[in-house]
């Protein structure tokens, strides 16, 4: 009888020592649910910090515009639209490159800074937000920059003369006509410029090696016809950009709306 009682003694025991353990392994996994969880919000801070602080992807274009320093050359492209939302675009150089040829000042490596912000969307003829804003322009010790505009400043004949000449500048003036295209000039003479962007594809741009026209864009519609088209211009001819946060302020032209498809 003693030895039976000592087996269910045990048996107690033992039941009585299981149900600790179970106890504390449900602590344990409790507390162990608390600190996963605990950690997996902390992964989510971090992560969205990270994400926070990852700058903006840049793309970058170093050009060199070749050709004389009397004369300014075309540079164009076209702004995403609203899929992108604000886009931007940088025209940089640092004051002291192209020192080794000093094409702008011969007795010094100072040759010329610039620095011109710029925002946009989308382009004349898109239905999207349409606009170009110059955020920051700084230039020093020589001008290198013109023509800053929504509407790359460019000339226009027709292709067609049976039909009707469609926007501005049939009589081969200047001016912002172009509405595929924003742009701007530059100074040639062996200058470099850096182009920044947050979108994908380089500017295009006249390299100054002859004196030619670039032929842009032109369309021939039932009742309309167009070409548009960019050469250099005397460096005398200069505008200088105006910074200014409100869109349209440098370019007040509108074009008449297509009665075609482009």
């Amino acid at each position: 009888m003693a030895l039976e009682q000592d087996i269910a003694n045990l048996v107690e025991s033992t039941n009585q020592l299981t149900s600790v353990i179970d106890n504390k392994a449900k602590t344990i996994d409790a507390k162990m649910a608390q600190l996963d969880n605990r950690v997996a919000a902390k992964e989510a801070q971090v992560d969205q910090f990270i994400q926070d602080a990852t700058p903006e992807t840049r793309y970058e274009q170093t050009i060199t515009i070749g050709g004389s320093k009397d004369y300014l050359y075309p540079v164009w492209w076209r702004f995403p639209g609203n899929e992108e939302g604000v886009s931007k675009l940088t025209v940089s150089r640092h004051y002291s490159w192209n020192n080794n040829t000093k094409p702008l000042n011969p007795a010094s490596g100072h040759q010329a800074g610039l620095l011109l912000q710029l925002e946009g969307n989308a382009y004349a003829w898109n239905g999207d937000s349409n606009f170009m804003n110059i955020k920051r322009f700084y230039e020093r010790y020589n001008n290198t920059v013109s023509h800053v505009d929504f509407r790359l400043n460019c000339k226009a004949e027709k292709i067609d003369s049976s039909k009707d000449f469609y926007g501005g500048g049939e009589d081969g003036t200047l001016g912002p006509w172009h509405c595929t295209y924003s742009g701007l000039y530059l100074r040639g003479g062996g200058l470099t410029y850096r182009i920044t962007k947050n979108w994908k594809g380089d500017v295009a741009f006249h390299d100054g090696s002859d004196m030619d026209r670039r032929n842009t864009y032109e369309s021939s519609q039932a009742n309309w016809t167009v070409r548009w088209f960019v050469e250099p211009i005397p460096f005398t001819e200069r505008k200088a950009p105006i910074a200014n946060t409100i869109p349209y302020v440098n370019h007040p032209y509108t074009p008449p709306t297509p009665t075609a498809a482009q």
